[in-house]
């Protein structure tokens, strides 16, 4: 047996558990989300829903039309694939107009890092953020790899209204909120593109396992143009793969 196989466990009489370990890290994820896409990939009728997280998959399944021991070896199955699966990555460029009246916390969170507000821009929008999850409100992206020198405490009192399309920080996490709800993250921008649509097929544009990298904009005219196309399904995000290499 590998050595890196999951856990997997029944949890009920119509859910299971494959966990890959207690960890949150990128290494764990990436497995969690390769496995995630071998099952999308490999449809069964038994199979109702798949729910991934950090560290693991929660399948629920009919056990009518799919047996516990039937869906264990389809498990390890799409395991024996997953150790011969690449780590390709696809990296979605995400454009933010930072500070202006969409980041209104941007000095503060420079003030807090005694830095200044471009080197807070620079520190952002350098890494590429993995997606490990979607939570919160739908579509909400759960990034992990910010630079812990930005890192900036939540709003001690949420705000009742956060705009979609906001950039914020809370604590050693970034995220994107892809609609308008309360929240107490740090906001320093916004991004013009659309990431939530319930009318569309894929509802939202960015998935877990993606890969997220922040490019600013330079005026408050290209938020707006950009902001327009989305909204007419005529902007083309820029997407690119990541090898893993």
């Amino acid at each position: 047996m590998h050595e890196d196989l999951p856990i997997i466990e029944s949890t009920s009489d119509c859910f299971v558990s494959v966990k890959f370990g207690d960890e949150i890290n990128a290494q764990i994820n990436g497995k969690v989300h390769n496995l995630l896409e071998l099952l999308n990939n490999n449809p069964n009728i038994g199979i109702l829903d798949l729910i991934p997280s950090y560290n693991s998959i929660l399948i629920q399944y009919n056990p009518v039309h799919l047996s516990l021991a039937d869906l264990k070896q389809m498990i390890e199955n799409r395991l024996v694939e997953l150790f011969h699966t690449d780590s390709r990555q696809t990296v979605i460029d995400i454009p933010v107009l930072y500070g202006n009246k969409y980041g209104q916390d941007l000095e503060y969170v420079a003030k807090h890092n005694n830095l200044t507000v471009d080197q807070v821009i620079e520190i952002h929008s350098s890494p590429k953020y993995l997606v490990y999850m979607l939570g919160f409100t739908p579509g909400f992206p759960y990034l992990g790899g910010m630079d812990e020198s930005i890192s900036t405490p939540r709003l001690t009192t949420p705000r009742t209204i956060t705009p979609a399309g906001s950039v914020g920080i809370a604590d050693k996490q970034t995220g994107i909120y892809p609609s308008e709800s309360p929240g107490g993250w740090r906001l320093i921008g916004k991004t013009p593109v659309t990431l939530f649509n319930h009318l569309q097929n894929t509802p939202s544009l960015i998935m877990p396992g993606n890969l997220v990298r922040f490019t600013p904009l330079k005026s408050l005219e290209e938020f707006e143009n950009i902001s327009k196309l989305s909204k007419n399904n005529k902007f083309k995000l820029n997407k690119s793969i990541h090898d893993g290499n």
